[in-house]
């Protein structure tokens, strides 16, 4: 008897296809994968920073998500072509997930972030804006959404963002969730804070940081007998 081996498929995660003469499309193929370094990011930066406000993020960002699966299947959209994608256009996945990012992003910039230089705001964001406009049209010039699945998608994100951001910082945070969140024994234990209402977090932490340099100089003069540490 002969048992009959189950067709394969491939994980289509990283799976983007495209022409390889035409030199836009190669560099789209890696645009389009923008979202997965995005997540890779989220994960690196919560395990490096512990704060809050990145976990909250991350939060709205994989409701976004489900929020598009939701989407598709009501609207049952199709793709411009059954060759690329799995699933239902509309709206496109890529472009409400970086339409989440960047408004929310934007939105963390100018209101909870100080420079000394507000240049440097406008600067970020309209880097943050051409990096999403790059990743919406990748979506479209390798023909895996039409230009209206692409729209929808930034125009869900983006409104799903200002929601998001507007039920954290004005209804959750005036109600001291997280600073209840932050005193439990179980954040202080994985070194949870919350740095939101530190306007100027670089300039903090370098200070913090030469207030721990001169304390290690003090140490080391005192231990060894008045020698400097460089």
């Amino acid at each position: 008897m002969t048992t009959e081996t189950p067709p394969l498929t491939a994980l289509s995660l990283t799976h983007v296809q495209f022409d390889a003469s035409d030199k836009i499309a190669y560099l789209f193929a890696y645009i389009t994968l923008a979202p997965i370094f995005i997540v890779v990011g989220y994960v690196t930066t919560i395990l490096a920073r512990r704060e809050i406000t990145t976990i909250n993020m991350f939060i709205g960002q994989i409701a976004c998500e489900a929020l598009n699966g939701v989407l598709k299947s009501l609207m049952k959209e199709k793709r411009p072509t059954d060759k690329l994608g799995k699933g239902y256009g509309m709206p496109s996945n890529h472009a409400q997930f970086i339409g989440f990012f960047t408004m929310f992003s934007v939105l963390y910039l100018y209101r909870r972030i100080k420079f000394q230089q507000n240049a440097w705001k406008h600067l970020i964001a309209l880097g943050l804006l051409g990096f999403a406009g790059a990743v919406s049209c990748s979506r479209v010039y390798l023909n895996y959404h039409t230009p209206k699945q692409v729209l929808v998608g930034i125009a869900f994100g983006a409104t799903f963002a200002i929601m998001w951001y507007f039920f954290i910082e004005h209804i959750l945070r005036p109600r001291q969730l997280f600073k209840v969140i932050v005193d439990s024994p179980i954040a202080k234990f994985f070194y949870l804070r919350d740095s939101a209402n530190i306007q100027d977090v670089v300039r903090f932490e370098y200070l913090n940081w030469v207030a721990f340099e001169n304390e290690l100089k003090k140490r080391g003069e005192k231990d060894d007998g008045g020698m400097k540490i460089d």
